[in-house]
């Protein structure tokens, strides 16, 4: 029981123990608002469990959300892990790939201007130099 309702059964406990008014109106008063009171109780109540029940559920949602970002972010950070330096023969710029665009369908794109430096036949020959790490 909450705080609210027993504060409200006192209430009326308290009017009962007065015994009789001598003015009916003001009985009748204090009984509506002993009574609206108790309804507002039984709301709070109510809002109360709903609260518990959308903060489990809210519970239940962050543990799938931090399972997917573990699996997200988990993958983007072994795919960093090892990267080969690329020299671009359209602007000389050097930029880094991950070692898994050797073994995809994709060309590689000059990071800087953005012109197809290699396509995949020709990474093959990357395949045997050394890979350097980002660490």
């Amino acid at each position: 029981m909450s705080e609210v309702r027993e504060k409200v059964a006192y209430l009326k406990g308290l009017l009962a123990g007065l015994g009789e008014f001598e003015d009916e109106k003001n009985k009748k008063l204090w009984e509506a608002v002993i009574d609206v009171l108790d309804t507002i109780a039984e709301e709070i109540d109510e809002l109360d469990d709903d609260l518990d029940d959308l903060s489990e559920y809210v519970g239940s949602i962050d543990d799938d959300l931090a399972e997917v970002e573990e699996e997200l972010f988990y993958d983007e950070e072994e795919l960093d892990d090892d990267v080969i330096t690329v020299e671009c023969d359209n602007c000389g710029n050097e930029f880094v790939i991950p070692e898994y665009m050797l073994y995809n369908d994709d060309d590689v794109v000059c990071s800087h201007c953005g012109v197809s430096i290699y396509e995949d036949e020709d990474l093959d020959e990357y395949q045997d130099y050394p890979i350097d790490s980002d660490e």
